[in-house]
């Protein structure tokens, strides 16, 4: 049977990859951009940036963007193409509804299904105009304004990209914007932010609510920005290492920002022998090494509250389940619904075709771990989904290759080097 060794550094993070090259693009000066994911996702925002007047080379194994500052884009001559990118098309909306050009988005046929109102209708609310197809989908026309109003923003949703793209328009609107969480999200961009030194303040409002107040318009200079390894691409491995008997493999230079690595807690909670090690701070990111092995996991209940911090991993934590002893439970997925496919859906009808028992009741994912022998091939079916992808190939490995995955391009959406860094394992 197959097992993981070695150690491997993983790839950039995808979403600090987003941010770097939109903040850069936003900043006044040149940055320097060293382990940029070149992503299909990743490479849409570039795209993008480019279009909006941004000047973007690579240099090497780096990228170079010279940045024009918070008002600095120029209206596009084509529609701006964000592919399957929902991170790219929800960031971007929000960078240039506060300069004053009209802009027009599209994307591929899975983004086209993809809420884009829930960050409009805040865009909206302060005074950028915005046509929607069938009022809530790309693709989208959006006329920017220098005058946009400053305003306080009630996110009911827990999502780090409505909080991201207020924050962003934010950077050129005159006067103080407020923008309160309900339900605390992950905090790439405002890290990110404070090492680029821009002002602003967050307060904790009770336990569960926070505040972030900025008071625009800015201009920050640029700086170079190192990009800290994928967790969550570091999670397939990890999780690979769990369930392949003799396994013990070494991830260097991970990011171990505490709303990324709740699935680490999860999997240990289930058995999993995993240690973190951090070893150094990269742009305001806490890095570090990760180790995991070979593990006899049990069934876990997964609460509702962790969601907001599982929404990537769940696919992959599906896999981990589906070879614990007992039942997992994974509570209050509604949010699933809404990515590359209804991982949801996608999750069950994979697992089903393995052999594992598998059933959702109110977006509560239930699942009976079992060892099961197959002797003959099963087709997977990717929905386009590169997390399903991912995580349907690592339990190959148990499978000795007898998992057929209909459409393993989608990977390179988000991991591009991640055939070639599993077989670098084996």
């Amino acid at each position: 049977m197959l097992k993981f060794k070695g150690s491997l550094k993983i790839s950039g993070d995808k979403s600090i990859s987003h941010r770097a090259l939109i903040l850069s693009a936003m900043s006044t000066g040149k940055a320097r951009i060293t382990n940029l994911l070149e992503s299909e996702d990743v490479m849409s925002t570039l795209s993008i940036l480019k279009e909006l007047g941004i000047k973007i080379i690579k240099d090497g194994n780096n990228w170079i963007v010279f940045g024009n500052g918070t008002g600095g884009f120029i209206e596009p001559k084509k529609p701006l193409d964000c592919g399957n990118s929902g991170t790219t098309a929800r960031l971007m909306i929000g960078a240039v509804s506060s300069n004053p050009i009209n802009c027009t988005f599209v994307g591929d046929n899975s983004l086209s299904k993809r809420s884009m109102s829930r960050v409009t209708k805040h865009l909206e609310d302060i005074g950028a105009i915005v046509h929607l197809t069938k009022k809530d989908y790309l693709p989208l026309i959006i006329s920017g304004s220098e005058k946009l109003l400053p305003i306080k923003h009630n996110i009911l949703k827990a999502s780090a990209q409505i909080k991201s793209a207020l924050i962003i328009a934010a950077l050129n609107i005159h006067g103080k914007t407020k923008i309160i969480e309900n339900i605390a999200t992950r905090d790439h961009t405002e890290r990110l932010l404070k090492f680029l030194n821009v002002k602003f303040k967050i307060k904790k409002t009770n336990k569960k609510t926070s505040q972030i107040e900025l008071n625009g318009p800015y201009e920050f200079k640029a700086k170079n920005i190192d990009i800290a390894g994928d967790p969550s691409s570091a999670s397939f491995f990890i999780v690979g290492a769990l369930i392949l008997p003799k396994s013990k493999i070494t991830l260097k230079d991970v990011m171990l920002n505490p709303s990324r690595t709740a699935f680490i807690k999860v999997l240990k909670s289930m058995g999993g022998k995993i240690k973190l090690k951090k070893t150094k701070q990269i742009c305001g990111e806490d890095v570090g090494n990760i180790t995991a092995e070979y593990s006899k996991l049990k069934g876990i209940n997964i609460p509702a509250n962790q969601s907001a911090y599982l929404i990537d991993e769940y696919p992959i934590l599906s896999i981990a389940a589906s070879q614990a002893k007992g039942k997992t439970i994974m509570k209050g997925l509604d949010e699933l619904r809404h990515k590359e496919s209804d991982r949801i859906q996608s999750i069950l009808f994979n697992l089903k075709k393995v052999g594992i028992e598998v059933y959702e009741e109110n977006s509560n994912l239930h699942i009976f771990g079992k060892k099961i022998k197959l002797n003959k091939n099963v087709k997977i079916k990717s929905f386009g989904d590169h997390r399903i992808a991912m995580s349907f190939s690592i339990l190959n490995m148990l499978y000795d290759n007898k998992l057929k995955i209909d459409n393993k391009k989608c990977i390179n959406i988000s991991y591009p080097d991640f055939t070639k860094h599993l077989n670098y394992l084996l």
